[in-house]
C-alpha cells in the first residue's frame, strides 16, 4: 500500500509515467488508485469515498468487537486468515473513517492514508509478538492468547507497548533521513518546493471558497513570495482583500498585476493568453469596455490558430478559454475536450475540462446561473 501511494517511487526514482498511465491515470501517475480517484469530483469518486469510510469503520472497530465477543461469522473470517486490528488501534480506522468522506474539504484523505498506514503497522507489530509468544498447538488457547488484548482497548502488555514505540521511532526516523536526503539533492528539492507552493495554492482556494478570506489571503501571498509575476495570484488577493472589506488593498493589487499584465503585453502583444489575463485584470477593476476588447483579441487569435492547425491541442485549449470568459459554456466544453484528446497527459487541459463541464452543469433549462467575476477568478478556472 505504500508503495501504491507513492506510485512506486516514481518521483524518488525520477522515472516519466508510461503512455498508457499518461492516459488513463487521473493524475497522470504509475499506481492503481488513481485510475478510479483523483484531484476531479466525479459520482464514483463520491461513491467509493464513502465505501472506503464505511469499510475502515467496520473492519477497525466493528469487526473486532463483534470477534471478541465470538459471533460466529467473525470467528469464521478470523479463522480463514482475516485478521482483526487490536481494538486499542480504533481511533486510527475510525478517524481515517471521516477524513475519507472530506467532512472538512481540505484534502484529509491525505491524512487519512497515513493513519491507515500506521494503523497496519502497529496491528502487524501487534500480531507479530503476541503470535510469536503464544506458542500453543490448541487453536482455542492460540486465540484466546492472540485476542485477550484485542478485545480490551486498554489491556496492552507493557512489553508489547515498548516494542511498538520502537518500532514507531524507528519509521520516523527512517522518515526524517528521506527528507533529508531528498532535499539535499537540489533537483528533489525543487521539485518538492512546487508541490508544495501547488498545495499552498490550492488550500488558499479551498478557503476562498468558504469565504474564510482571511486566512485564503495570507496564503495566497506566500504564493506571491515566490511567484512574483502571476497576475492571477494579485487577483485572488485582490479578491480576498475587497471581500475583507479593504478596497485601497484591494485596489493595489489590481494596479500591481495590470502592470505585469501590460508588460508582458508590449512583448507579447499577439498572445491569446496576455490578452485573456488582462481581461480578467480589467473586469476585476470594472473596466468592462477595454475587458471586453481584449476577449475579442484572445477569441480573434485562438481562432486563428485553429484554423490553421486544426490539430494542435494548445490551440483547442486557448479556445476553449476564450469561450469560457465569454460564457458560452458548449462551445467551451467543445474546445477543451478537443484539447484533452488531442493531449490526454496534460493535467492542466484535464483541469480546465473538468471545470467547464461544471459550467456547462451550472446551465438547466436554458437559464445559466451567474457567477461574480471575483468568485470565478478566486475558485474555478486554471491559472494561466
Amino acid at each position: 500500500m505504500s508503495l501504491e501511494e507513492i506510485s512506486w517511487g516514481q518521483r524518488l526514482a525520477g522515472f516519466s509515467s508510461p503512455e498508457f498511465f499518461r492516459e488513463n491515470n487521473l493524475q497522470g501517475e504509475t499506481n492503481i488508485h488513481n485510475f478510479l480517484t483523483g484531484p476531479f469530483g466525479t459520482t464514483l469518486k463520491h461513491a467509493l469515498a464513502y465505501a472506503l469510510a464505511a469499510a475502515l469503520a467496520l473492519y477497525g472497530l466493528v469487526y473486532p468487537v463483534v470477534l471478541h465477543r465470538r459471533f460466529r461469522l467473525a470467528v469464521w473470517l478470523d479463522s480463514r486468515g482475516l485478521a482483526a486490528p487490536p481494538l486499542y488501534l480504533w481511533p486510527y480506522f475510525v478517524t481515517a473513517a471521516l477524513l475519507e468522506c472530506s467532512s472538512l474539504r481540505f484534502n484529509e484523505a491525505e491524512v487519512a492514508e497515513v493513519l491507515v498506514g500506521l494503523g497496519l503497522t502497529l496491528m502487524t507489530v501487534h500480531y507479530r509478538f503476541t503470535r510469536g509468544g503464544a506458542k500453543k498447538k490448541n487453536r482455542e488457547a492460540q486465540y484466546d492468547a492472540v485476542h485477550e488484548s484485542t478485545g480490551a482497548c486498554g489491556d496492552v502488555p507493557a512489553g508489547l507497548t515498548l516494542r511498538l514505540g520502537i518500532a514507531t521511532a524507528l519509521v520516523l526516523l527512517l522518515n526524517a533521513g528521506t527528507t533529508t536526503a531528498l532535499f539535499a539533492s537540489p533537483s528533489s528539492r525543487a521539485r518538492i518546493d512546487r508541490r508544495i507552493a501547488n498545495g499552498v495554492e490550492k488550500f488558499a482556494g479551498r478557503y476562498a471558497r468558504y469565504e474564510q478570506w482571511e486566512k485564503s489571503l495570507r496564503l495566497y501571498e506566500r504564493v506571491l513570495e515566490k511567484e512574483r509575476d502571476r497576475a492571477s495570484i494579485l487577483r485572488k488577493l485582490a479578491d480576498c482583500a475587497k471581500n475583507m472589506g479593504d478596497q485601497a488593498k484591494s485596489d493595489q493589487y489590481l494596479h500591481r498585476a495590470l502592470a505585469i499584465d501590460l508588460k508582458k503585453y508590449k512583448k507579447r502583444t499577439r498572445s491569446a493568453s496576455v490578452h485573456r489575463s488582462l481581461t480578467r485584470t480589467y473586469r476585476a477593476m470594472g473596466d468592462e469596455e477595454t475587458a471586453q476588447k481584449h476577449l475579442e483579441n484572445a477569441l480573434h487569435i485562438a481562432l486563428g490558430r485553429v484554423k490553421k492547425d486544426p490539430n494542435s491541442a494548445s490551440a483547442a485549449y486557448s479556445l476553449g478559454r476564450a469561450y469560457s470568459l465569454m460564457e458560452r459554456h458548449g462551445p467551451a466544453l467543445e474546445e477543451l475536450a478537443r484539447a484533452l484528446k488531442l493531449k490526454p497527459s496534460s493535467k492542466k487541459y484535464r483541469k480546465a475540462y473538468h471545470n467547464a463541464k461544471k459550467d456547462v452543469s451550472w446551465t438547466t433549462g436554458g437559464r445559466h446561473i451567474r457567477r461574480s467575476h471575483s468568485a470565478r477568478n478566486c475558485t474555478r478556472h486554471a491559472t494561466l
